[in-house]
């Protein structure tokens, strides 16, 4: 699954805030790798499931598509205190910015917030926090 468009929006509309990346990522693994510094949004493509359309037959699906958006935040500044961006905060400008949007306007349906949850968070001053998005688009096997 092509998480390019995310990625593209997500950079549009959270201009402004401090963050050091906004990028893909295959998986959870390969976001912490490739993880330099906190704040960061990663994309990730979770899961597709095809539906086929009666009218068409076999050649024309819908496909019900998941994506991960994985936050990374610093827990603690330098000096111990709070971190210099607000998991709640980020996680509301991600949501606005996804929220109703429509990935594949010619096709597409709108994305919708499936739920959160922590992904990672060991003490060592960043924690990982995983929302999930899901949207339908539309496939044809033979243009």
């Amino acid at each position: 699954m092509d998480v390019s468009p995310f990625v593209t929006r997500l950079r549009e509309q959270l201009l402004g805030l401090p963050l050091r990346d906004i990028d893909a990522a295959a998986g959870l693994d390969a976001a912490m790798r490739g993880n330099r510094a906190a704040p960061a949004v990663y994309v990730l493509p979770l899961s597709e499931r095809g539906e086929p359309l009666d009218h068409t037959g076999p050649t024309d699906q819908w496909e019900h598509r998941l994506v991960g958006v994985l936050m990374v935040v610093q827990t603690l500044n330098a000096s111990g205190g709070p971190g210099v961006i607000d998991l709640a905060a980020l996680r509301d400008r991600v949501k606005r910015a996804l929220i109703g949007w429509v990935p594949e306007e010619a096709t597409g349906e709108p994305v919708f917030f499936l739920g959160g949850k922590i992904a990672q968070f060991e003490g060592d001053g960043q924690m990982w926090w995983s929302d999930e998005f899901s949207f339908k688009g539309y496939f044809r096997s033979n243009p």
